[in-house]
């Protein structure tokens, strides 16, 4: 009787499976992935985009008036800047003759303008506001004030405001 030989299956098996190990590193491919995510800022104003004021010297001296502003951005720190035009009464002007006044509450950590303040030609309004916001409103809040040294007559004033990123 003739007696089968086990081991050279198990022998075949063993080689095969060094064959696929030693191969399996050479069948490994890697993909790298990149991203490129662009910064923007929208800002738009919300409410606002045309105020008047109403006042006169003696029973009304003071008027106030807001503007909204609706700001989305992925950028992580943003400021606004403003941009003031000429605010005249025929030769009187209303922000020289420290008249016309300005105020922004800071919506999240950013630095706004707590107090009545005059307003420069062009000025930043709200500094290192937290961005990454898919929307946050600012509201700017105006005041005109006068007494008897204001002409009467009538003003316009264009006030234009840009988000920018905080370097």
């Amino acid at each position: 009787m003739k007696r089968k030989s086990v081991g050279w299956p198990i022998i075949g098996v063993i080689a095969l499976m060094l064959v696929f190990i030693g191969f399996a590193g050479l069948a490994e491919e890697g993909v790298e992935v990149r991203a490129r995510v662009t910064g923007m800022i929208l800002l738009t104003i919300e409410s606002g985009d045309t105020i008047g004021f109403y006042v006169d010297p003696l029973h009304n001296p003071r008027d106030t008036a807001k503007t909204e502003l609706s700001v989305m951005t992925n950028i992580a720190e943003y400021n606004i800047i403003a941009t003031f035009g000429d605010f005249k009464i025929g030769d009187y002007d209303l922000i020289a003759g420290e008249r016309f006044f300005i105020r922004v509450d800071a919506p999240g950590s950013g630095e706004g303008i707590d107090e009545w303040t005059v307003p420069e030609a062009k000025m930043v309004i709200l500094s290192n506001e937290d961005g990454l916001t898919a929307r946050e409103k600012i509201v700017i809040r105006f005041m005109l004030r006068i007494d008897f040294t204001v002409p009467p007559g009538e003003g316009e004033l264009e006030v234009t405001f840009t988000a920018v990123p905080s370097l």
